[in-house]
């Protein structure tokens, strides 16, 4: 009983690898989000939307008429460009 407060030998211990360094690893930068200019596209009930930024337009089929027609009045009146 007395055996159990000596010192016991740790001669049976396995004894463990000195750590080995690990090399620093090259900041990455992550990719940028890509940034949405406008989007098309048609509802559920059937109207057309067009998103700009915040802006959204929702149209029927005659609204899509009457903004091809003044997109293209305005069009009309800009002066022709080379960079066309």
């Amino acid at each position: 009983m007395f055996d159990w407060f000596k010192k016991s030998n740790y001669n049976n211990v396995v004894q463990f690898p000195e750590p080995k360094s690990i090399p620093s690893i090259p900041y990455i930068e992550p990719p940028k989000a890509e940034q949405e200019y406008y989007s098309i596209g048609i509802t559920s009930d059937n109207r057309m939307t067009f998103k700009i930024g915040i802006s959204t337009l929702t149209m029927n089929r005659k609204g899509c008429k009457e903004l091809i027609e003044q997109l293209t009045v305005f069009m009309n009146q800009l002066p022709e460009s080379t960079n066309d």
